[in-house]
């Protein structure tokens, strides 16, 4: 979108808006914060933010899903509020002061204060490509090479025109730097604006550089969706299952996402990371003012050890809760996603034969083999090796990876007690208490792991008299993650869902303190199937043709895709 072709409304819109309105926000930042102040509602070791303003940190975090805070592949203030890096911020500001803003989402997906400039800069699915605005080109079957994309740019004027989650995180640097912006783009205008202020940079991109190999969701032309469909098809609403199959046919949409040559595709090449990385490093040089600045270098976990691929024991673990006749032992090479697992789920529910079950897993396609998901771990340890190179005196590498591998192996196990039981924090779904309900991303507990092990590279809190580390028992308790009851289903958060997400939920436990069943088992399979079909609809018509063909077909009403 270029502004110059914009009509002369909008080009005086915008003047306006980039001279005004920042500046408004700023004035009701310093009257909020003066207030609460003045009503004792401030941090007693920090000094208000009034009279030390020119003095302050910088805090910036630069990364994906976990640095934006998602679970339940849903984006909220709930989620990111308890989020690693805001945790990281709530412990800092006792020692240090700290310049630091959210851009907090409502549970519909929209920005609470879009005109408040954000220092968290973290957009879900970020990898080392698209954190500049690039789509990587093996990752899209239509491109033969790189190419930016509006997808990756917040490049919108008014917050009720925002379009993806670039708009809405970044906005409104884009106004302020006169352009449309990328994360990195922001990340360099907010070096070069800081007004004499130190900056501290957490730079955590490169775990979606794996994610879609791994996970075998996303992609383009075709989008991969790991659903056993020919055994569920005949389940659905006969319009969401007609819109799949044309998915399918016109190649957008793809049920078989874990092939070899798929899954190499998917995965950025050592030799590409290292360019990308150097580029990045180069911009920096060339084109911030990294005066009195320092980075913080975050390592990568190995992403095919999440809760959200399950091997043969979680699948016997709860396809066992599902219908008592399934095998106690199973034979599988490799683990499934957490989606082909619900599938499974739900066709015992509604009366599905064990047999007619176990097929899906002669698939191969739908199973991540033992022999990929090294090879995939591999891949992630020469990023870590190109990340760990970087390390100089003001760029710092916080090993954050290897402490993961080591709670998800086993070796270095994560316990974490509470009035006398302890919970071993462990890879497993649901069980393991460590993932949100995707699988993917972490919980309170876990994330308030992290945040110990970066405060204690940053800082040494542990040796600091004024603050320590986090106290784990604590976030156990509010945590919705945990099993309490030892039933394998978690409680969950309480907001609203769309998507992907409504599946999800479908695994909520019923009433968590008391051993039992989830919200599945209390459903009739009619209504589940008609939710899953729902469910299906919405994440699919994100893509474009799908979009359009849902419309022609009165699936979705036009007002609802043209949002």
């Amino acid at each position: 979108m270029k502004w110059i072709n914009c009509k002369p409304i909008f080009i005086g819109l915008s003047v306006v808006l980039l001279i005004t309105l920042p500046v408004m926000g700023q004035e009701h930042q310093k009257k909020e914060q003066k207030a609460r102040f003045i009503e004792g509602q401030h941090d007693p070791v920090v000094q208000p933010a009034f009279w030390w303003s020119n003095s302050r940190t910088l805090l910036i975090g630069v990364g994906d899903s976990l640095t934006q805070g998602t679970r339940d592949a849903t984006n909220n203030k709930i989620n990111t509020e308890n989020a690693y890096l805001q945790l990281v911020y709530n412990k800092l500001k006792k020692v240090k002061p700290l310049k630091f803003s959210q851009p907090f989402l409502n549970e519909d997906g929209n920005r609470l204060k879009p005109f408040t400039i954000p220092t968290n800069l973290g957009v879900d699915g970020e990898d080392i490509f698209s954190v500049e605005g690039i789509e990587y080109a093996p990752r899209d079957g239509d491109a033969d090479e790189n190419y930016v994309t509006d997808e990756y740019l917040c490049n919108r004027l008014q917050p009720y025109f925002f379009a993806d989650m670039h708009d809405k995180v970044l906005y409104p640097i884009n106004l302020w730097a006169g352009q449309p912006v990328s994360q990195f783009d922001a990340l360099i205008w907010r070096l070069n604006n800081r007004w004499r202020k130190p900056a501290w940079v957490i730079f955590w991109i490169g775990n979606n550089d794996a994610a879609l190999a791994s996970l075998g969701l996303g992609g383009k032309n075709p989008e991969y969706l790991p659903i056993p469909f020919r055994k569920i098809e005949h389940k659905l609403k006969p319009g969401v299952r007609w819109l799949l199959n044309f998915g399918e046919y016109h190649g957008v949409l793809s049920f078989a996402p874990y092939t070899s040559s798929i899954i190499q595709n998917s995965l950025t090449t050592p030799d590409d990371f290292q360019a990308q990385f150097n580029h990045l490093q180069n911009r920096l040089k060339d084109e911030a003012n990294l005066n009195d600045v320092e980075f913080f270098l975050l390592t990568f976990p190995h992403y095919p050890e999440v809760g959200y691929l399950m091997d043969a024991g979680d699948l016997v673990t709860y396809l066992n809760k599902a219908n008592p006749a399934y095998p106690d032992s199973l034979s599988l090479d490799g683990r499934v996603s957490l989606l082909t697992f619900m599938c499974m789920y739900a066709l015992l529910k509604s009366e599905s034969t064990v047999e007619e079950v176990n097929e899906i897993l002669d698939d191969g396609s739908l199973v991540l083999s033992d022999t990929e998901r090294t090879s995939i771990e591999g891949r992630i340890d020469e990023f870590n090796d190109i990340v760990t190179a970087a390390g100089s005196d003001h760029v710092h590498i916080i090993d954050i990876g290897a402490e993961l591998n080591g709670v998800f192996s086993g070796t270095n196990p994560l316990l974490v007690g509470y009035k006398g039981k302890t919970f071993n924090f462990t890879r497993n779904w649901g069980w393991g208490h460590a993932f949100s309900f995707d699988g993917v991303h972490a919980g309170y507990t876990a994330h308030a792991f992290i945040a110990n092990k970066i405060l204690i590279d940053m800082l040494g809190l542990e040796n600091d008299p004024r603050v320590g580390p986090y106290d784990l028992s604590k976030f156990l308790v509010d945590d919705p993650y945990v099993d309490w009851d030892g039933d394998g289903w978690v409680e969950g958060p309480d907001y609203k869902a769309s998507g992907r997400t409504k599946i999800l939920f479908l695994f909520k436990d019923y009433q968590e303190g008391v051993p039992g069943d989830a919200v599945i088992d209390t459903m009739s399979a009619t209504a589940l199937w008609e939710l899953i079909s729902d469910a299906l609809l919405e994440e699919v018509i994100s893509i474009p043709l799908l979009k359009l063909q849902a419309e022609r077909m009165g699936l979705v009403p036009i007002k609802e895709i043209n949002q």
